[in-house]
């Protein structure tokens, strides 16, 4: 990791956070005019409150042509180190100055799994708590444009590929094995993963969807499932098993109130899946998230928080 300057006094550091905020929104934003004008400022403030970061510093944080703009190894390690603790300050500066006044609407896309066990409470607690704010959800097995789409926040699920978005990770998690107790109790003869392969509900919109990893203590199993059938849709996927069509491996949000009930059970227990995802919160930019935005995601990140220690208690 590059060394950044010297050591600077906490007073002299304090003057330097407007400098280090328009850095972070001309690394955000990819040129100064971009930033600029996102920030409503001439673009000459901008440059010159750069400069004299890196003057402070005595590091160079970026090198401009009249071309194109390129952030150094420095000025990478100082926008990954200082890009959340600001935005985090900008946020509770704004829930300071206006506590109750967040309103307006944030756009959302989300996937339809997610609903009962994540988005039920999360809106539930933002009506009681800010009920001037008004939310519009996307909720699709489609992977939509952010910017394009005119989104504020996605919460996301699997692997993230590389873009200009936000990505934070908010938890990680394992798949369930599942299936219904009557599919369970038809089928005693499945003892161990590679029997499951022709009772596969296969959710097949992603790529090696058929190939599956399984461990059990220091013992591993690749299985290479058929399919008894197949759709792109979870909820679909979900609810075939319930009517006890198959087996499958199901996202712990998407089937913990089936398994609570009983109309889910877990199959081979001893066996968990080796896949460890994520579950993100995206949004199109870090700097100058709006309170409303922040407000969400925040209330997001409490629920997933509060229900990942189950998912664990669930899947080992």
């Amino acid at each position: 990791m590059a060394q950044i300057g010297h050591k600077i006094g906490a007073h002299k550091s304090t003057n330097l956070l407007p400098n280090l905020a328009a850095f972070l929104a001309v690394v955000e934003a990819g040129s100064f005019t971009k930033a600029a004008q996102r920030a409503g400022v001439d673009k000459t403030l901008l440059s010159r409150r750069v400069k004299a970061l890196e003057a402070a510093l005595e590091v160079r944080l970026l090198n401009r042509t009249t071309r194109s703009l390129h952030v150094t190894e420095a000025g990478r390690t100082l926008a990954e180190a200082a890009a959340e603790p600001l935005q985090e300050s900008i946020h509770a500066l704004q829930l300071a100055a206006a506590p109750d006044s967040i309103q307006g609407t944030v756009r959302v896309a989300s996937i339809p799994e997610t609903s009962a066990e994540i988005w039920g409470p999360v809106l539930v607690e933002l009506a009681r708590t800010h009920p001037e704010l008004h939310i519009d959800m996307s909720a699709s097995e489609v992977m939509v444009r952010l910017i394009e789409g005119g989104f504020d926040l996605a919460i996301r699920v699997g692997r993230m590929p590389d873009s200009s978005l936000v990505c934070r990770k908010l938890a990680s998690w394992r798949y369930l094995l599942c299936a219904s107790p009557e599919w369970v109790a038809a089928h005693p003869e499945v003892q161990s993963p590679a029997e499951l392969a022709p009772h596969w509900v296969l959710y097949g919109d992603v790529p090696n969807a058929n190939r599956w990893r399984f461990e059990r203590g220091d013992e591993a199993v690749d299985v290479e499932m058929d399919s008894v059938f197949t759709t792109d849709n979870g909820m679909m996927q979900c609810s075939v098993m319930l009517a006890g069509m198959g087996v499958s491996a199901l996202t712990p949000f998407s089937v913990m109130d089936a398994l609570r009930s009983g109309a889910l059970v877990r199959v081979l227990p001893e066996w968990r899946v080796s896949h460890v995802l994520g579950i993100y919160g995206v949004t199109p930019h870090r700097a100058y998230l709006p309170a409303r935005v922040e407000v969400v995601l925040d209330a997001v990140k409490r629920r997933i928080k509060s229900q990942e220690a189950v998912w664990r208690e669930y899947t080992g």
